[in-house]
């Protein structure tokens, strides 16, 4: 065994601790991205993993990109529409789907903590609040 690539010079990659993870979402939910532009100098993705507690629910917001969920674990409701018209239910080992621009929130409707992945394609967090 060798130490030799922890020596070697930095080519791009980065490994981000969790330390350093950001939690910006302001949406009732614990969001820590580890790959972002600011976090990892990504230019098109980011990755985050994120927590929504026992009843809790996001406030109803929008990105400009695309968004995919992996959920860990607990069951969650993910609302669609402006006036929350339609929605699924999630649960651990499910994948979610959610288009830009479409009006979207979550609301924790287990027993459990809800831990999820998010993967987007861009490069930092980018929330517009829907009302």
């Amino acid at each position: 065994m060798t130490d030799a690539p922890q020596s070697m010079p930095h080519k791009g990659y980065c490994i981000v601790h969790p330390p350093n993870r950001q939690d910006h979402s302001g949406q009732g939910v614990t969001r820590e991205f580890g790959i972002s532009r600011s976090s990892a100098g990504s230019s098109h993705l980011s990755m985050a993993y994120g927590v929504v507690p026992m009843g809790a629910i996001s406030t109803r917001h929008a990105h400009p990109f695309e968004t995919a969920v992996f959920v860990i674990s607990g069951r969650a409701r993910a609302y669609f529409g402006l006036t929350d018209e339609e929605w699924v239910d999630v649960e651990a080992s499910d994948f979610l789907y959610i288009p830009a621009e479409v009006p979207h929130s979550t609301a924790n409707i287990g027993d459990t903590p809800v831990q999820y992945v998010l993967a987007r394609a861009a490069p930092e967090d980018v929330v517009i609040t829907v009302k």
